[in-house]
């Protein structure tokens, strides 16, 4: 569980400490759960119709060709509740889709596949250049004890994994478990090992990651071990603020409080021995709308958040407003409903197009995405990864992925001054911008 510590910036916290006394029993007897868990009980009775979704995906002939590619990896859990929507991802600014999920129970069997044996995503992402794994989920003390307390478990669910991974001709695997025991940190470090060894037994060149909590509070993730046995560890950089917080703010801070995604990537970075490389920073595509106390930023809350997605936390913007705060790089905003203030705490394309430069900064692997659909599509949060990750192909002068005469009139622009010239305008590295650059061009789009 992450606990955030107030910033109180335009608060009085003395004014409010009365109030604060007789909210803080109810708020925090509320059971903790990950956001990832959470949501799946959440969407338990959901039922997408899995056979039209793909029968209308096969009759998309559109395929994005990879004119240019990305400088990191950029890694999207989709849930099987968002699965309507993959067609509608931009297959050019993506490299991984973690498919959410494939359920084990505590004895490494398979209780709910999501109907992940007849999807027709994989088959339509890999032919678009993108990588499928299927995401594998237990949570709970309880559960995860038994599982990997057990030699016999263990086994059991690597095979069964390692068997839907062939059956789908996947890329490999996500191992999501949360609420880790702190006894089982050399057991978890077993089971990777053991799960690596299986999946690379039978499929070629097999992807293996895992999700991470932002905060190891009980000291129970070996995170050294683990980066070093797979191809990346996603850290869930948010619901730093969550449900049961007892002020409404920020889910995934970048400053501005103590336990924010600084303070989380420098524990990474010192308990993997600066293993970069192996380090993914996951991103929230969602948010928190609170019951609060008024309509003052963090003010504190009344009741449990409800999460909303980017796509619903936009809604409200265009309705009441919004506001960034450059302390902690997220948009907030305050308003009245029928029966008290609400306030909500989101990120978009600035607030992210800031962590994705931090994650560049630190030289990290890559950013992550919970989740996939959160965002119905939107071209602005497609451009904030375009903008950080994209890296521009051959004769391509304005960065929007095509060679052509669009190309040739900016270069000219920039040969007579009109535009300022950019790092992709000398074609032929010969140090001048002329006439030869925009003859190569013209060869480009010519042949």
């Amino acid at each position: 569980m992450v606990i955030q510590f107030f910033s109180f910036k335009n608060m009085k916290f003395l004014n409010y400490i009365f109030y604060s006394l007789i909210y803080f029993s109810s708020i925090f007897a509320q059971t903790w759960h990950p956001l990832h868990y959470q949501q799946l009980e959440d969407h338990i009775h959901h039922n997408p119709n899995f056979e039209m979704i793909d029968s209308l995906a096969r009759n998309n002939v559109t395929v994005n060709n990879r004119n240019s590619s990305l400088s990191h990896e950029v890694i999207g859990y989709l849930p099987y509740w968002e699965y309507e929507k993959y067609t509608d991802i931009d297959y050019e600014l993506i490299t991984q889709i973690n498919y959410f999920s494939i359920e084990l129970d505590q004895y490494g069997n398979i209780e709910n596949d999501h109907n992940w044996p007849n999807l027709y995503l994989v088959e339509y992402a890999q032919s678009r250049g993108v990588k499928v794994k299927l995401c594998a989920t237990l949570f709970g003390y309880d559960n995860l004890t038994t599982l990997l307390s057990s030699q016999q478990n263990r086994q059991n669910a690597w095979i069964n994994l390692a068997n839907l991974v062939v059956m789908q001709n996947a890329d490999g695997i996500d191992i999501n478990f949360e609420l880790l025991p702190q006894d089982q940190k050399e057991n978890l470090v077993i089971f990777m090992e053991g799960l690596s060894a299986t999946l690379n037994m039978v499929i070629d060149n097999p992807i293996l990651t895992m999700a991470t909590p932002a905060i190891d509070w009980n000291d129970a993730w070996d995170y050294n071990q683990l980066a070093s046995i797979v191809d990346g560890l996603f850290i869930m950089g948010y619901n730093y603020f969550y449900s049961g917080s007892t002020s409404a703010g920020p889910v995934s801070p970048l400053g501005g409080y103590l336990y924010d995604i600084d303070f989380t990537i420098n524990d990474y970075l010192s308990k993997t021995n600066n293993q970069n490389d192996k380090l993914i920073l996951g991103l929230p595509y969602y948010g928190y709308n609170w019951p609060v106390l008024n309509e003052q930023i963090n003010s504190f809350t009344i009741d449990l958040g409800q999460p909303v997605t980017y796509e619903q936390s936009l809604d409200l913007s265009y309705t009441y407003g919004q506001n960034y705060d450059y302390e902690s790089n997220a948009q907030w905003l305050s308003y009245q409903n029928s029966s008290s203030w609400m306030q909500c705490w989101y990120d978009d394309s600035l607030s992210l197009s800031h962590k994705y430069q931090f994650a560049l900064d630190n030289e990290l692997a890559g950013i992550g995405i919970w989740a996939l659909g959160y965002d119905n599509n939107d071209p602005k949060m497609w451009g904030a990864i375009s903008d950080k990750f994209r890296n521009p192909f051959f004769g391509d002068i304005n960065f929007d992925g095509i060679v052509n005469i669009i190309d040739i009139v900016i270069l000219m622009n920039m040969i007579l001054g009109i535009e300022e010239i950019n790092s992709n305008a000398d074609i032929n590295n010969d140090g001048f911008i002329n006439v030869l650059d925009i003859m190569e061009i013209v060869f480009l789009i010519t042949n």
